[in-house]
């Protein structure tokens, strides 16, 4: 995603607050409670990738029930890391249960990290939170280790993740392939495939050869199809390496265009000729010349109190998006399922997003599908898709009612609570629907008139069908 300076500074501000307390230091997870991912990492032609950092990272849940993968570079302490050999093998411990994601960092990412970033980090949070000034927080902005989320954009894209035999693809929406780890478990011989990005890469000089070295510059892009069909824009910066270059992606397009690139740095400008690209290019020999002697780059400097205030940019209204938009499907490797946690109104607003969603309410099978659940969605009060019904037949000789799942799979595992354990005075054979709740996941069931069915704004969905028709 491309962000505009001020909307950085506004974005990377936001955040902070956010993520003060746990974004910058390893949680302390028990050994026992992590898992390990091994794999390998294959081309489009089933060829091993060498070299390529990989990692696998939690989704985390803000406290309102919404997932978001982890902030870069200022959540880069909770990736769980590792290179692909030669045979493009690789192997990640520490993997925190519940649900995650993979993903791929660049090629030169360790080169990128300033040696002292853990120890900046750990500097910056070990202050009181409470305390710190608009000083502290502009300066961590505004140099942010020389660091922005871009430049830890990979040179390959994720096409799938094969577990278990089972393939996984990226959202529509969003770039994460997700799925769901039980404390201590171990998946071996999963399957990466990626593929080049598009990119635009060159170098930035002065008129005497100099180049332009360790700064961020302006960037503005502009982009024609070639048949004149349609046309973009759009900005940010980019980050210029110890030898002059830059690099640029570009979202994977589907149709050719010209591209045309201006940069900025301090008072200075400069604009390439268009280049045209065709779905799935990468051109690497663009150079750019200032009209100028070498200027170095400006560092940071703190304020004082004598300094004039500076206005900060006005806050943007955020468009209003259903809690639920955030959250991903989260697939079960053990039966190949997969899950999404939504937010609901009522028990039949949830089945309705489920319709059309072409999933159910989740269906609870047995001990280890239970526990996966509770690992992946904590414990909260969620719907599931457990229901009275009239008994009809043979079996309303016996009895008048009876539960049932709504898919109509048979009922091969329960795990209740007492009927008196939130005592509530209602009569048991009047509820009708089934809340999986706070004490270990454990089922009860609700009326109308329960407290916890006015409680319960959460569901969990369960798709078993074709893994590779999520989010599509």
């Amino acid at each position: 995603m491309k962000y505009t300076n001020s909307k950085r500074k506004i974005l990377i501000c936001r955040m902070m607050v956010a993520t003060l307390l746990i974004s910058f230091v390893s949680v302390g997870v028990a050994q026992e409670d992590t898992g390990t991912v091994t794999g390998r990492v294959v081309d489009l032609d089933g060829k091993p990738v060498a070299e390529l950092p990989i990692f696998i990272a939690p989704l985390d849940d803000d406290g309102d029930g919404n997932m978001s993968p982890v902030f870069l570079p200022n959540e880069h302490a909770q990736l769980r890391r590792a290179r692909t050999d030669r045979e493009g093998q690789f192997s990640i411990t520490g993997v925190p249960s519940g649900p995650v994601y993979i993903g791929a960092l660049p090629y030169d990412i360790d080169t990128r990290l300033p040696k002292d970033f853990e120890n900046i980090v750990d500097e910056f949070t070990s202050k009181d939170w409470t305390e710190l000034t608009q000083n502290d927080i502009d300066a961590f902005v505004s140099s942010n280790f020389g660091m922005d989320p871009e430049d830890f954009e990979p040179d390959v894209e994720i096409l799938s993740l094969r577990i278990r035999g089972i393939t996984l693809y990226p959202r529509y929406d969003y770039d994460e392939i997700a799925f769901g780890l039980k404390p201590g478990a171990l998946i071996k011989n999963v399957e990466v495939t990626v593929q080049p990005r598009m990119r635009i890469r060159g170098r930035i000089l002065f008129k005497d050869g100099t180049p332009l070295v360790n700064t961020r510059i302006g960037l503005y892009t502009r982009s024609r199809n070639v048949d004149n069909a349609g046309s973009s824009s759009g900005g940010g910066d980019v980050w210029v390496d110890a030898d002059g270059y830059f690099t640029r992606y570009i979202d994977e397009k589907n149709d050719a265009a010209f591209y045309t690139f201006s940069f900025e740095y301090q008072n200075l400008s400069v604009e390439a000729d268009p280049i045209r690209l065709d779905p799935g290019d990468r051109s690497d020999g663009l150079t750019l010349t200032f009209d100028s002697e070498p200027i170095p780059p400006k560092r940071p400097t703190q304020k004082t109190e004598t300094d004039e205030p500076e206005l900060s940019p006005p806050t943007p209204e955020l468009p209003s998006i259903p809690a639920s938009s955030y959250d991903v499907w989260v697939v079960n490797p053990e039966n190949g399922h997969a899950y999404k946690r939504v937010h609901c109104e009522t028990r039949d607003d949830a089945v309705a997003q489920a319709i059309e969603e072409k999933a159910h309410l989740v269906v609870i099978n047995n001990e280890k599908e239970q526990a996966w659940l509770e690992a992946v969605f904590g414990h909260k009060f969620y719907w599931i898709g457990l229901k009275r019904v009239p008994a009809t037949g043979a079996l309303s000789k016996r009895t008048k009612e009876w539960w049932q799942w709504d898919n109509d799979d048979p009922i091969t595992y329960a795990n209740w609570v007492t009927n008196d354990f939130f005592a509530e005075s209602l009569d048991a054979s009047e509820r009708d629907y089934v809340v999986m709740t706070l004490p270990d996941g454990k089922w009860y069931a609700v009326s109308p008139e329960s407290v916890i069915w006015r409680m319960t704004k959460m569901a969990i969905l369960e798709k078993d069908g074709l893994v590779s028709t999520i989010g599509k």
